[in-house]
């Protein structure tokens, strides 16, 4: 049935009418939009760390800063559960006298998509960090399951710190940083 084309309809409507006055018959922009659209709204996924392809962060650890600088080759903005999610990340500690050892003692990240935790890479060793040395490594996150639309990464630095230069005696420090990677949803087919 054609609407109808007489005086009654929505272009005629008297504007000093009350919007309550008119008829539920009536469209307004938004519902006429949907309906035209005939496509459910999907919810806009939100921004992640590395949409832009690269993010640094600068973490305190004692009297010193560690510097971490992550990105990814890939369009972080297109990534599914189960598609490949490679990040490359160098750090290196700034800050203090500049003659301390600082030794990174394990390198630990855990991937968690709200139902699984696991661990993507962890590296243990006595590896340094202090200037003009860094710590850089690949890894790629796992893949996820398919229901979810994030992951977050746990990203933990251990740290020996020398107590004063030349003393061979060391503190612990832990470094913690977290990324959140939003995922598309993928069309089942």
């Amino acid at each position: 049935m054609s609407p109808d084309l007489g005086g009654d309809s929505a272009s005629s409507a008297d504007p000093a009418e009350p919007a309550a006055e008119r008829t539920a018959a009536e469209p307004t922009a938004a519902t006429t939009a949907a309906v035209v659209a005939g496509v459910p709204e999907t919810p806009a996924r939100p921004a992640g760390d590395l949409d832009s392809g690269s993010v640094t962060r600068v973490l305190a650890a004692g009297a010193q800063t560690v510097v971490i600088d992550y990105w990814t080759t890939d369009d972080a903005t297109t990534w599914t559960a189960t598609g490949d999610k490679t990040i490359q990340l160098a750090s290196h500690v700034e800050g203090g006298d500049g003659e301390t050892e600082v030794l990174v003692t394990r390198f630990v990240v855990t991937a968690d998509d709200g139902t699984t935790r696991t661990v993507a890479v962890e590296d243990r060793g006595e590896f340094a960090l202090m200037p003009p040395f860094s710590y850089s490594t690949a890894f790629t996150v796992p893949e996820s399951a398919a229901s979810a639309d994030a992951v977050t990464l746990y990203v933990q630095f251990d740290l020996l710190v020398e107590t004063e230069p030349g003393s061979s005696r060391y503190y612990r420090q832990t470094v913690l940083d977290t990324l959140e990677l939003p995922l598309l949803q993928e069309v089942s087919q």
